[in-house]
């Protein structure tokens, strides 16, 4: 049976929001936050300017709404393993950092890397309410399994888990966004998922008694 194909302007509102905020983000990674202009915006999601306006009152209105979709989206995958509080704390934190972390895609980095060099300079109240909201939070909730763990005695009572989640969250970050250099420098590549499974193991070592250390 023959389909019938749906036209952009067809689609439903939340569709459309949808492909605003999909095409606002690579647009924003591709040409940084000062030289994109509304007009790419639309084009690129195949509406007009006056769609975006009916959404979004500024750009930065915009790159706001972009910065908490995707942090909401990255967070939503997580929520079942921070409800699971019968896992062991330490599958907890390796579950949580892969759901995060794993299958993040080169538009993606360029993003990151447009939060951290350029719209810290051009927006910083937005860069503030991305660390707030993104790194800052994913930390806490390491922090806060930490802590789990050391009431039950799978991590050593005197680990620092605040500090050790922050060292975590930020050296992942940083690494996954220069793996977008990788071409001009090969010494930067490295296998997503090594990176990310050592690096928490490497983490958990560090917070186990020796008792249980493996």
């Amino acid at each position: 049976m023959a389909t019938t194909k749906v036209l952009r302007w067809e689609r439903r509102p939340d569709d459309r929001y949808q492909e605003l905020l999909e095409a606002a983000l690579q647009v924003f990674a591709q040409k940084g936050y000062r030289n994109t202009r509304l007009d790419e915006v639309a084009e690129s999601a195949g509406v007009t300017k006056g769609t975006i306006y009916h959404y979004f009152d500024t750009k930065e209105e915009l790159l706001l709404s972009v910065i908490k979709h995707y942090q909401t989206l990255a967070f939503g995958r997580a929520e079942d393993v921070l409800r699971d509080d019968r896992l062991p704390a330490s599958t907890r934190i390796r579950l949580l950092v892969r759901k995060m972390f794993v299958g993040g895609n080169k538009r993606g980095r360029h993003f990151l890397a447009l939060l951290l060099r350029d719209v810290a300079h051009e927006v910083p109240h937005v860069h503030d309410s991305w660390l707030h909201d993104g790194p800052v939070r994913l930390w806490t909730l390491i922090g806060q399994l930490v802590d789990e763990g050391k009431e039950r005695g799978e991590f050593r009572p005197d680990a620092d888990g605040d500090v050790g989640a922050r060292v975590l969250v930020s050296g992942l970050m940083l690494q996954l966004m220069w793996q977008q250099h990788a071409d001009a420098v090969p010494a930067m590549a490295v296998d997503e998922d090594r990176l990310i499974d050592s690096t928490v193991e490497l983490f958990l070592a560090g917070l186990r008694p020796p008792s249980l250390a493996r």
